[in-house]
């Protein structure tokens, strides 16, 4: 993406639309819903996109700074050397999308679903997810670095790889079978002992009466 692009505008999204090359700066595309609108090396800067309903966007080379996805509706989107930073999106949907080459950093997922999704090279980096929905995601070799995934289902999901290191993982909702493969210390590796039912206990330690 280049240092700078020029400053652009769109009144209004229109299916099979064609976005490129622009700086989409402190206005508000969330009407008409739009089919297959297409962005390539675009920066939404204070862009408000939600709630939104957009299927199958694409979105290449492009960059989101401090703009507001929140309640968007974006099914079988794809992202592809994308980047989220200083961003709500509480309660977007992002069923059955594509995410490569990601960087989410300093924003905030809370009770985001990302049901089916797909992740390929995704960095999660300071980010609120709690309550989200990643069931049945491939979440594989993603990195979550010091997010907080309280509460989120991660159920049916495959983790293999994954960095959760230093996250928050209270009460997430997964099992063994989920969280085989994934990277987590040795604080979280205690966490999700007793949620899986584990007792850990120190040798010599006797069993509470």
């Amino acid at each position: 993406m280049p240092k700078r692009l020029p400053a652009g505008s769109v009144s209004a999204l229109k299916d099979d639309g064609e976005y490129s090359a622009m700086e989409l700066a402190s206005c508000r595309l969330t009407e008409p819903d739009a089919a297959r609108p297409v962005f390539e090396s675009v920066v939404f800067r204070k862009v408000v996109l939600g709630p939104s309903r957009h299927a199958k966007p694409r979105f290449t080379d492009c960059r989101f700074t401090t703009s507001d996805l929140s309640g968007a509706d974006w099914e079988q989107a794809r992202f592809r050397r994308t980047e989220f930073l200083d961003c709500r999106i509480i309660g977007a949907q992002f069923v059955a999308a594509e995410f490569e080459d990601i960087l989410f950093a300093d924003s905030n997922f809370e009770r985001a679903v990302f049901l089916s999704a797909k992740f390929r090279a995704a960095r999660f980096r300071n980010c609120s997810l709690r309550e989200a929905s990643f069931e049945n995601a491939d979440l594989t070799n993603a990195v979550f670095e010091d997010c907080d995934l309280a509460g989120a289902d991660l159920r049916l999901a495959r983790l293999a790889g994954a960095d959760l290191r230093g996250s928050r993982l209270d009460g997430v909702q997964a099992g063994p079978q989920e969280f085989k493969g994934a990277v987590v210390d040795s604080a979280q590796a205690v966490q999700l002992a007793g949620l899986l039912g584990i007792v850990v206990r120190e040798k010599g330690e006797d069993p509470e009466l």
